[in-house]
């Protein structure tokens, strides 16, 4: 798998559940996000992380004209540059209050381009991870189980990439998408997720079997046809 390309995301401001249908004048992709939580109250700052195949982005909205609002609450998120079809669309949010991060909470849905559709999500807690650290979704901070995250101390968690051949919960060392699609070659190049395990961000060299001397990739790393390296974008 390829690491997810930038993604035209734009938030519309939190509202009271029982608002009219956020997405309502929208035109294009759009997923309404409903926010609830049985353990925070109010929040005055919602961030949301989104990644869509290939495609990620974040955002940020707060209540019209500042202050808090109360849980439950709607929002929407318009999801610009789908090419068309059906993508699964997975979202980490973290409910704030004052600059600090009050709950977070994870779901997915399959959005058609063009169409919209609705997403619930329930905030909890949010858990220990290690700022800058790999995890996967459920490992110490709430995401999907099959997406490798980075650890955003005081803020939501990144989306690395989904893991194709799924995610490696690893208790002493950064979590790490398993390696899948056949077998690496010797010298040959690598992101991580193909063919050896690892970050899909960072590029590996194939030597007896595992993936060595990452490098990672500030504009994501590319997975090549077959019998080519894959590379840094």
């Amino acid at each position: 798998m390829s690491a997810a390309r930038a993604m035209m995301v734009g938030g519309l401001a939190l509202a009271a559940c029982g608002q009219p249908d956020p997405c309502k004048d929208v035109e294009g992709t759009c997923l309404a996000v409903e926010i609830d939580s049985s353990a925070v109250e109010r929040i005055d700052q919602l961030e949301l992380d989104v990644l869509a195949g290939d495609i990620h982005g974040t955002t940020s909205t707060q209540p019209p004209g500042g202050g808090a609002v109360a849980l439950p609450l709607v929002t929407a998120i318009e999801l610009g540059g789908m090419a068309e079809g059906e993508l699964a669309v997975g979202v980490v949010a973290a409910g704030k209050l004052g600059g600090t991060v009050l709950g977070t909470g994870a779901a997915s849905t399959t959005v058609t381009a063009g169409s919209h559709a609705t997403l619930s999500i329930e905030l909890a807690p949010p858990g220990d991870c290690v700022a800058g650290g790999h995890y996967c979704g459920g490992d110490k901070l709430a995401g999907d189980a099959s997406t490798l995250y980075q650890c955003n101390g005081g803020g939501v968690p990144i989306a690395r990439g989904a893991c194709a051949y799924g995610c490696i919960v690893r208790p002493t060392q950064d979590d790490v998408c398993r390696g899948g699609g056949g077998t690496c070659v010797e010298g040959g190049y690598y992101c991580g997720g193909d063919k050896v395990d690892g970050d899909p961000q960072t590029l590996y060299r194939c030597e007896r079997g595992v993936g060595v001397a990452g490098t990672p990739c500030a504009n994501g790393c590319v997975v090549a046809p077959p019998r080519e390296d894959d590379y840094c974008r």
